[in-house]
């Protein structure tokens, strides 16, 4: 069962906040929280935690009848800043797979209820993006595909190609250290936008990966201007 949920910064409370606080971390991300220089990475990071921890609040409660205190889930990174999630609870400590991404104000988080399961998200902002820009990252696949659509239908295909091929890395947690090319997501030009996910296609070249990936399924969808991705191993 994959669960999501994407919030902008409004939500965060200012009711969770006391004396300056936000009552809602442990002790470890309020240490975290101090070290962050600058006010736009301190309201991302803080919007992702919250968000985090309330999809996982309500997943709990759902599945289980019982209501978790913010403060005792920890959201935190590995050293390979994949994001984990440590609790003194054995229900949530080590009990989910978890991705981030954040855009624009907005933050979108998914779980999974599996520990090390291999899941990724992404939220992207629909703009314009230049041919030279599909030719960089694009295989020749995904590039006539995208090109078969024209105005906004064709910002919003690329933006949604270019958000899978960023989930389908990061379920890989490589991030961007490889060729983007390696990953082909295959989205239907004749797909209407929908706020329902809707399925898409997912290759990946062996030859030119690091590491063997897994099988993949994908899901997309659009959200007010943004598209979201999210794919899990099958």
């Amino acid at each position: 069962m994959i669960h999501w949920l994407a919030q902008s910064h409004e939500v965060v409370p200012k009711t969770a906040v006391t004396g300056g606080s936000f009552q809602f971390l442990s002790e470890k991300e309020a240490a975290r929280l101090a070290s962050l220089k600058t006010e736009k990475r301190r309201r991302d990071w803080l919007l992702g935690r919250w968000t985090t921890k309330r999809l996982l609040q309500t997943v709990v409660w759902e599945t289980q009848n019982t209501t978790v205190p913010l403060d005792l889930i920890t959201v935190s990174n590995n050293p390979d800043g994949v994001p984990t999630i440590e609790s003194q609870l054995p229900m949530v400590n080590g009990q989910f797979s978890i991705s981030i991404s954040h855009s624009h104000g907005h933050a979108l988080v998914t779980a999974v209820a599996k520990p090390d399961w291999p899941i990724g998200c992404d939220l992207e902002l629909i703009k314009p993006r230049s041919e030279a820009f599909i030719d960089d990252y694009f295989t020749e696949t995904e590039a006539l595909l995208v090109r078969q659509a024209a105005g906004e239908q064709r910002d919003l295909l690329v933006t949604a190609v270019w958000s899978a091929k960023e989930s389908v890395l990061k379920a890989l947690h490589l991030g961007l250290s490889v060729d983007t090319r390696a990953i082909s997501c295959l989205i239907d030009p004749g797909e209407r936008p929908s706020d329902s996910w809707m399925p898409f296609k997912i290759r990946c070249d062996n030859g030119r990966l690091p590491k063997e990936a897994p099988h993949f399924s994908g899901w997309w969808r659009t959200m007010e201007q943004f598209v979201m991705t999210l794919v899990v191993k099958q």
